[in-house]
């Protein structure tokens, strides 16, 4: 049986790409932070199929000390855990004038996090004969596009992981290793309702919607769905590719600020 880790793997994205990899006859591993309660129903739930592990990717201590990481060889890894402008105030002590906390917060666990786990299980699976997938989540913003008023240590760290993504494709194109990047635009996740949704009102919700690419959010099975794509075989032609989930808004960045305009 395969064996696929997903990081942050109990809410939004990470959960419906469990769900989905659970279906297709994968054994599952997940990291989480704080959800040990989800982690531990996942695992009541599809025993010896799926197992959790608490991990801070933000804590070098804790990825160095991570030895399920090179316990197994991964079939492939999903690098999905990361900070969002809303999520990040729940993680970095708040208060300095800077703001200089949620910037350190936000390059550590996005951008060093995913490469130090990857320095973590770099030796197994450059010993592999066989496939390895690794699949990177960066952000349209950094990723693909920029955007006025976007936090920019959130920017910057996207930017990051795509740039990270692109190094290690450059670096395996002679090698079993598989590297890609998917670069979504807004899902509708806990992480972007806790920093952009949750304090709208229903119209301006609805008008929220209108102004998105396609006039919706993303939703999380619609990611998951080519995460699951991008761990087949034939996902090799796709190698060092940073694919541009949005529905249209990285090739529109204005899409958003045109919303009130006329169109002739």
């Amino acid at each position: 049986m395969k064996k696929v880790l997903v990081t942050g793997g109990t809410q939004g994205v990470g959960l419906e790409t469990v769900k989905l990899l659970l279906g297709q006859g994968y054994e599952v591993h997940i990291t989480y932070r704080r959800s040990a309660g989800k982690a531990e129903e996942l695992m009541r739930e599809n025993p010896g199929r799926l197992f959790a592990y608490k991990l801070d990717q933000g804590k070098l201590e804790e990825i160095e000390n991570a030895d399920f990481l090179t316990e197994h060889e991964w079939y492939g890894v999903i690098f999905n855990a990361a900070l969002g402008s809303g999520t990040v105030k729940d993680y970095a002590e708040q208060g300095d004038p800077l703001k200089a906390a949620n910037d350190v917060a936000m390059m550590t666990v996005n951008a060093l996090g995913p490469l130090w786990i990857y320095k973590k299980i770099q030796p197994v699976i450059e010993a592999k004969t066989e496939k390895t997938k690794l699949i990177f989540i960066s952000s349209v913003g950094g990723g693909i596009a920029c955007f006025p008023k976007f936090t920019l240590s959130d920017g910057m760290s996207k930017c990051a992981v795509a740039y990270l993504a692109r190094q290690l494709a450059a670096e395996n194109t002679h090698t079993p290793i598989d590297v890609f990047c998917i670069s979504p635009g807004a899902i509708e996740t806990p992480m972007f309702y806790s920093s952009t949704l949750k304090d709208m009102t229903p119209e301006e919700r609805a008008a929220f919607d209108a102004a998105q690419a396609k006039k919706r959010l993303i939703q999380p099975s619609e990611i998951a769905f080519w995460l699951g794509e991008l761990l087949r075989d034939e996902s090799t032609l796709m190698h060092g590719a940073n694919i541009d989930a949005t529905m249209g808004l990285g090739v529109r960045p204005g899409i958003q600020t045109e919303a009130g305009l006329e169109h002739n």
